[in-house]
């Protein structure tokens, strides 16, 4: 789903690759087309007994990469950083919180050091979305428009675009399973999850239960999300083309 440097004849379509891949000169031969960089930010956090703890970084790494696919550009590795997890919510183990200023810190850093870079359009997307979250992310990008104009700086999260559809964006329910399947076949276990319904408090579980997810869910949201996001960015890269 994340292949690393592709490019295609279809004038419709430009080069993406996954960054950490990528030789020099196949980041100059995208950088030439499209000047675009995903930066997919996740967590290290519970996402109960049936799925990884990595599943906001999997999701995000993965969204970004298709979104990438449509509209060319690179996609950085997924930061596995977050605050306001779930364990400080709810008492969950196996989760990893970060402050909400080291990560505002190193948005604003990776924006500055993507626009040095020649990159023109960064959109820092995140898999894991409480306003804390947010709100770190876009201090960040909001400290970096104040040191360089050459650039836009964006804040963005799958639950955004769900716009249309009948999806309701959770916490390790049906919906963020589903991508998990999508992305990662074979990498949930439902069979882990108890014999009952499945809680918040119990499980850290929000919204359907996950054992109604599945693969082609994962497809459908990632389609819905992509009809809405991509005019987006379609809309930047035009207004680019007109200010050259």
């Amino acid at each position: 789903m994340c292949d690393s440097f592709t490019e295609t004849s279809s004038s419709a379509v430009v080069a993406w690759g996954r960054y950490s891949d990528l030789k020099p000169a196949e980041i100059d031969r995208i950088l030439a087309q499209s000047r675009i960089a995903y930066v997919p930010w996740g967590a290290l956090e519970w996402h109960s007994a049936h799925a990884p703890i990595g599943l906001d970084s999997v999701k995000a790494e993965g969204i970004c990469c298709a979104l990438a696919q449509e509209t060319g550009g690179v996609v950085l590795p997924a930061i596995p950083l977050a605050t306001n997890t779930i364990k400080p919510f709810k008492g969950f183990p196996h989760s990893i919180e970060i402050s909400a200023g080291l990560i505002t810190k190193l948005a604003e850093e990776i924006c500055l050091q993507l626009a040095d870079e020649g990159f023109r359009i960064i959109i820092l997307f995140t898999g894991h979305y409480p306003p804390e979250q947010i709100d770190a992310l876009k201090a960040g990008a909001r400290s970096a428009r104040t040191k360089i104009d050459t650039a836009s700086f964006e804040v963005w999260a799958d639950n955004d675009f769900l716009k249309g559809g009948s999806f309701k964006a959770d916490h390790a329910g049906a919906y963020e399973t589903s991508y998990q399947m999508y992305f990662r076949p074979g990498s949930v276990e439902t069979a882990n999850l108890p014999d009952r319904k499945v809680t918040l408090d119990d499980d850290g579980i929000t919204g359907e239960d996950p054992r109604e997810a599945s693969e082609e869910r994962g497809a459908k949201q990632l389609a819905l999300l992509l009809g809405n996001a991509v005019p987006l960015v379609n809309k930047w890269i035009e207004e680019l083309d007109d200010n050259k």
